[in-house]
């Protein structure tokens, strides 16, 4: 018996580090290991769901930043271009 517990185990555990779970059969012990295969992914989705979050902050400091980034290139843009004017009228 111990034997039979022991082989679920290391089944179980080969499943969850392999994050597929495949139905194999319509057995009650298969169905068992598919639906505690689908459980720990369950737990496992709040990381990706805060993985996600924090990617999706991430992206819009990128985004916010690269405004910004824009912003003061457009400024130095224009003070290029009125510094070339005074130029000019010098020279002129």
């Amino acid at each position: 018996m111990k034997i039979i517990f022991i082989s679920f185990f290391i089944f179980i555990s080969s499943q969850i580090s392999a994050h597929e779970c495949i139905l194999q059969g319509t057995s009650a012990e298969e169905i068992t290991i598919y639906n505690t295969c689908k459980a720990d992914q369950k737990k496992q989705t709040p990381s990706k769901n805060l993985n996600n979050s924090l990617l999706k902050l991430k992206n819009k400091e990128l985004k916010n930043e690269n405004k910004n980034l824009k912003n003061q290139l457009l400024d130095l843009k224009i003070r290029l271009n009125s510094l070339l004017q005074r130029v000019d009228s010098y020279l002129n």
